[in-house]
């Protein structure tokens, strides 16, 4: 523990200190025991600085701490899900931020260009940049659809622009997809190669994937009526379709194909290629599923086990623990359990949320509508660690979707809102700038993410996991480690950055939620709790049980912080259970 004497200037120590993580962000493990220091002395009657750090200042020291660009995301990753068009990201001043290669093709887009610059006609352009600028700037207007008509490409083009959450502390940022569709060289390699398409034929196709009629195609081409007519139905024959409509519909599923080995494309889900010959492992490496949300976003999430199997909603926690290893995805296929996890927004690639958004509510929106989308009426929740307030919320306000609760870990107030706190160092600094300084939350968040890809996912989890001998231990298992370390990834890889995201939950997580496990009395609920986990208290026990007597209690030995994965047989054999149990009702 940082000693502090008692005539320093805490205010200017603390802000010395936030610049040089900002400089080094491997300097926040040994912030985080000065803080702790001052907060103690704080509690203790002393002086309590935090609140007085001045915004500008952790915005300069933001700005410095992306410039190591640590924790920039890869803003293309948001381009992934729209290859065969042509889409852009662009900034507040109207700048390109990232343009993949249909965009850069069809509208000459490339990044620091400006939108002016674009390939489309001046009043065309000038309606565009007016229409982003209203995304971004404007509240309540995060999507806006614009028609377009270009002449030059003989039809009508949508544009739709979405306001994403600006990740880089630089400015609003607008995705803009437009319903352009680019032919890819994979796809004209695939219709000389396989349909044996000549070059004119290839050329009809990807002018009716651009929507444009059979006279305009003839005019496009100089060719008669009659003449195009005769190629349109060699078309048919080579590709074995019947209508215009089915030559669109195949090219553009066509589209997707994967390229050859080789190719530059990027994978739609980043997490590492394990596809083997062994379906187990096939099922652990999976890519992640997605859906669009109502309001435009994209949500991804992992669907787990048996498809026919009795479903389970699983969080995630902050640290983004979504993948299990091939001996839980033995167990859950043992147990016919269907495991989903949704990717919260803002995580791994999931659309994040408006910034004015409340997260409980937003998130209870993204959950209810993955479920729909699944066609899930009821199954229970198990909730890990500190996403206990998520699981909480989301029963209380629709009790008749969620048939029970298993809290794996995690750390329950007393009513009241009063909270108990363990010893573990991460959820203490956390928790105690929520309270004393929220400003410094999401500086603290960004800095996590910075020094997870200074000193490596493996490294980090190493830092998470030292304050218990069992969570240490955890990390020596080759699968569990290859699978946590994926899962980290989720949090702050290359193309992810949930330092917005996890800061605005923790802060969310602090307010009284308790009237709401009041309410909840008839639910079933079940509290598993590591004998070794930093973050709990287990002498508050005897309180807690008095505090909510329906709650069935269970200390776990030789457990911490990874308590999912230390007692895989009792926990999914739990969860099995209590959702055989909702299957009944």
């Amino acid at each position: 523990m940082t000693e502090i004497a008692p005539h320093v200037q805490d205010d200017d120590h603390i802000l010395d200190r936030v610049y040089q993580i900002a400089i080094d962000p491997s300097y926040l493990d040994e912030f985080i025991d000065y803080w702790a220091a001052v907060d103690q002395r704080s509690d203790l009657g002393g002086t309590a600085p935090f609140e007085q750090i001045d915004d500008r200042h952790l915005n300069r020291a933001q700005h410095l701490l992306q410039q190591g660009g640590d924790t920039r995301p890869d803003l293309a990753s948001y381009l992934h899900p729209y290859e065969g068009l042509a889409a852009l990201i662009v900034n507040g001043a109207g700048q390109i931020s990232a343009a993949n290669h249909a965009a850069q093709i069809s509208f000459r887009a490339h990044p620091q260009d400006h939108l002016n610059t674009l390939h489309l006609p001046g009043d065309m352009r000038q309606a565009l940049i007016e229409a982003t600028q209203e995304v971004m700037f404007r509240q309540n207007a995060g999507e806006k659809l614009l028609k377009v008509d270009v002449s030059d490409k003989q039809g009508v083009m949508l544009f739709r622009i979405t306001r994403i959450e600006d990740l880089t502390a630089q400015g609003p940022l607008a995705l803009i997809v437009s319903t352009h569709f680019h032919m890819r060289d994979a796809l004209a390699d695939l219709l000389r190669d396989v349909f044996q398409l000549t070059q004119a034929e290839q050329d009809i196709v990807q002018h009716l994937t651009q929507g444009q009629t059979l006279k305009q195609i003839a005019q496009a081409r100089g060719v008669s009526d009659g003449t195009l007519r005769g190629q349109v139905k060699s078309i048919f024959a080579k590709m074995n379709v019947k209508s215009q409509a089915d030559i669109v519909r195949l090219a553009m599923t066509l589209n997707r194909f994967p390229q050859p080995t080789g190719a530059a494309a990027p994978a739609k889900d980043r997490s590492p290629a394990k596809i083997t010959a062994n379906w187990l492992d096939a099922e652990v490496w999976k890519p992640l599923a997605e859906i669009n949300l109502p309001d435009g976003r994209r949500l991804t999430y992992h669907d787990m086990g048996p498809r026919a199997g009795h479903p389970i909603l699983l969080s995630h926690m902050g640290s983004c623990m979504v993948r299990w290893p091939r001996s839980m995805l033995t167990l859950a296929y043992e147990r016919n359990l269907r495991i989903i996890c949704p990717v919260r927004a803002g995580y791994g690639h999931s659309t994040a949320h408006m910034p004015a958004s409340d997260p409980f509510q937003a998130t209870r929106a993204d959950t209810l509508a993955l479920l729909d989308h699944l066609g899930i009426e009821r199954l229970p929740f198990a909730v890990q660690g500190s996403d206990l307030p998520l699981g909480v919320d989301l029963a209380a306000h629709h009790r008749d979707r969620i048939s029970a609760l298993i809290f794996i870990g995690g750390q329950l107030k007393l009513p009241g809102g009063r909270a108990i706190h363990g010893a573990g160092r991460w959820q203490r600094f956390f928790v105690s700038m929520a309270e004393r300084a929220p400003n410094m939350v999401f500086f603290a968040s960004r800095a996590v993410m910075a020094m997870c890809r200074r000193i490596g996912p493996e490294a980090m989890l190493r830092q998470l996991c030292k304050d218990a001998p069992a969570d240490l231990a955890l990390i020596q298992s080759p699968e569990m480690r290859e699978v946590m370390v994926a899962n980290i990834g989720l949090m702050a890889g290359k193309s992810t950055n949930a330092a917005t995201a996890f800061a605005r939950e923790y802060i969310a997580f602090q307010q009284d939620w308790t009237g709401q496990m009041m309410a909840l009395r008839d639910l079933p609920m079940h509290m598993l709790m590591a004998d070794q986990d930093p973050t709990i208290d287990l002498t508050a026990l005897p309180q807690f049980r008095r505090a909510y007597p329906w709650i069935k209690f269970q200390v776990m030995p030789d457990a911490g912080l990874g308590l999912i994965y230390q007692k895989p047989k009792e926990i999914i054999t739990l969860m099995a259970e209590t959702a055989v149990r909702a299957a009944q009702r």
